[in-house]
Parts: C-alpha cells; structure tokens; sequence
C-alpha cells in the first residue's frame, strides 16, 4: 500500500528527530564508554610484564629469576600491578580471583588456599603485610614470592621437630603505605587467627612523602583511579564537581615526618597485636636507593637519582626511630643492606623497588634466621 504525499510529509520531522535523537544517543553513549575506557586502559597496561615490557626489556630481566632458560616464554604473565578493588577502610585491594599468574583468594590475599576459621590444630598462621614487593610484583611463581619461600623454609626446618603446619599469608598489595597496613592489622588480620604478622615495608612510606604526600591522609593510585570514575560520572549527570579534600605538598615531606608518622603506624599495630599476644615483626625492605650492592649496569640504569638523596636520609630516621622503639611484643628487623655482599655480575633488582626470585628467597632466608628464635619460644 503506498502512502499518501501528505502523510509523508507530515511524519518526516518525526522520523529526523527520532534519527537525530538515536545518532545523539549512540553518539553520546560512545564518548561516555571512550573516557571510562582510557581510565581504565591505563590502569590494566601495569597489571602484568606483558602489558608495559616489550621483549627486549622482558629479555633483559630473566638473570633476576631462577631457572632463566624457561622464564621467558611466561614472563609476560607475571603480575605486576595487581587488580584492585574499592574495599572497606584501607580504600582499595586486590581483587580475589586469577591475574596472571597471581592467585587471590576470597579474603583478597594472595595465597593458594581459603583462609580456614577457626584456624585448623597444630597451624602455626603468619601474615606478611606491605606494598608491592610484599606483594610480589614480578615473582615467576605464587611461592617464589618473600611469603612462598619464607613458608616452604619454616616447612622443611621447623615442622620435623615442632609438628606444625606453617601457613604463610601474602596480605599486601601495590603502592600500599604503613598507613594501610596498620589498618589491614587491627581491623582484619587480628581476627584471623595469626600467631605472627610480619610488615616488610619503609619503602612506601618514603616513596609517597617525596611525592608530597601525608602517608596518613592520601589517596593510593587505584584510589585516584577509583575517584576519576566517579568524577567522570558526575561530569555526564551535570552534579556538583567534587571538592579536593587531600592536601598535596609542593616538596617532599621531611625526612624526620616520614619517620614519625611511620613510628605511629609501627606502634599502633604493635599495640593493637599485644592485646591479642600476637608477635610483630617490622622488617625494613631493601629498596635501590639504599643499597650497598655493587649494581650491575642494568640495575644501575635503574636508580633514580633525583629521589636516591631522599630515600637515603629517609632510611636513616627511619631505622633510629623503629630501633629506638620497645615492645615486648615488638621485633625489628633493617634488611636494607641484606644484598650489600653481591657484586656486580649478579642482577637482583627489576627496578627501583622490586626484585626477581633470587631477592626474595634471600630476603625470605633472612627473615627465617631472625624469625626462627621467636617461633622456638
């Protein structure tokens, strides 16, 4: 049946404002997903080696692993910069399931295993809190992580003569601060059932304050991605513009404050685990800019030399403050210099904060030796 000339004429206005509405819409709706997608985008490139290494620089990382004929076909896969996920109080963690070749469990740790309550008979439970070498940012393997070698060394010396199983809990994640540790310890950790909780960390705190920020009063990188999407988000829906409720410093923050506020959160933890009876051990990471290690080329392209002066002065205050401090339930540890006795021929940093298997089973195997007093008690 053929329409009329006027009924075409007539219904032509609507179907172009229909048209024009749909075109709109699609197009509207396509900017929207483009400016999630960059936030987003960016944020993924980091979660693994593959997504910001290209093979020359994944090629020149392998003398920092074990078994390095094999390490190349997967280091593409090693887990970087975690997944995170809004999470109560400490702001942002990883989030649970498989990302490269890092397993989170429910709890957002990065163990194998579920975290069992009550806690099975004869476990002797630790946790090892801190930032992203905590984490094990480029580890080939779940258990060549600090915790992984740390629990397999308490496994095959301790548990033929004390009959425990010893669990070894990875509850760290990337670009997290003392602040959040202290956090993670009183509100969660404590009421897992732990007999010991070690913090290997320093080099976070120290890392934000030259960055101008009040490691008690700041916001971590997937906290600053997080709140870009809620901005973008009132931007589209034409709400008020968030307010900026963070104080940045146009300097970094004195070395003597990075050391006090860090010696808050070192005390607060330590007394929030004594009302428990729980050991805590604080364990200053190793980190490029401190160490004695005669560096090998590549480590040494590696140091920034801008921050070096900085994270130097900072270790120093920070070490007085955390050996000055006494608590019966409290054990200090400086692993700052634990690779000072390897020459140059022997690459262990991946970057300026991060090393391969060969530094974490080091730092593991001196973990163990100061630990292992404490366990026998």
């Amino acid at each position: 049946m053929k329409l009329p000339k006027k009924t075409i004429i007539s219904v032509l206005p609507s179907l172009l404002v229909i048209v024009l509405l749909a075109t709109g819409f699609v197009a509207g709706r396509y900017s929207i997903i483009k400016t999630f997608d960059k936030y987003i985008e960016n944020a993924a490139r980091v979660f693994t080696f593959g997504g910001f290494l290209d093979h020359k620089e994944q090629q020149e990382l392998i003398h920092v692993y074990h078994d390095e004929d094999h390490v190349l076909d997967k280091i593409a896969s090693f887990s970087y910069a975690v997944p995170n996920i809004p999470t109560p109080f400490v702001g942002n963690a990883p989030m649970p399931g498989r990302h490269g070749n890092a397993s989170i469990n429910s709890a957002q740790f990065r163990y194998e295993k579920e975290i069992r309550l009550p806690k099975p008979d004869n476990t002797f439970r630790i946790f090892i809190t801190g930032g992203s070498t905590a984490y094990g940012s480029g580890a080939s393997r779940q258990d060549r992580t600090i915790a992984g070698y740390l629990e397999k060394m308490l496994t095959k010396e301790l548990s033929p003569v004390t009959k425990l199983n010893y669990e070894v809990v990875t509850a760290a994640n990337p670009a997290w601060a003392s602040t959040h540790e202290r956090i993670l310890i009183e509100n969660k950790l404590s009421e897992l059932d732990p007999d010991m909780i070690i913090s290997f960390s320093g080099n976070n705190d120290v890392h934000w304050g030259f960055r101008g920020r009040n490691i008690l009063w700041f916001r971590s990188y997937a906290d600053e991605l997080f709140l870009d999407l809620i901005k973008t988000v009132y931007r589209f829906t034409d709400q008020p513009v968030i307010p900026e409720i963070t104080r940045i410093e146009p300097k970094e923050v004195p070395p003597s404050l990075v050391a006090k506020r860090l010696y808050k959160n070192v005390k607060l933890s330590s007394f929030a685990l004594s009302q428990e009876g729980i050991d805590y051990v604080f364990v200053l990471q190793p980190t490029l800019a401190v160490t004695g290690k005669q560096l090998t080329k590549r480590e040494e392209a590696k140091v920034k030399k801008e921050s070096q002066e900085y994270f130097q002065r900072c270790y120093t205050q920070i070490d007085e403050a955390l050996g000055a401090f006494d608590a019966e339930n409290y054990h200090y540890v400086n692993l700052a210099n634990v690779f000072d006795t390897l020459g140059n021929q022997e690459d262990i940093f991946i970057d300026s904060y991060h090393f391969g298997d060969k530094g974490n089973e080091i730092v593991a195997a001196n973990i163990f030796l100061h630990i292992k007093d404490i366990l026998h008690r």
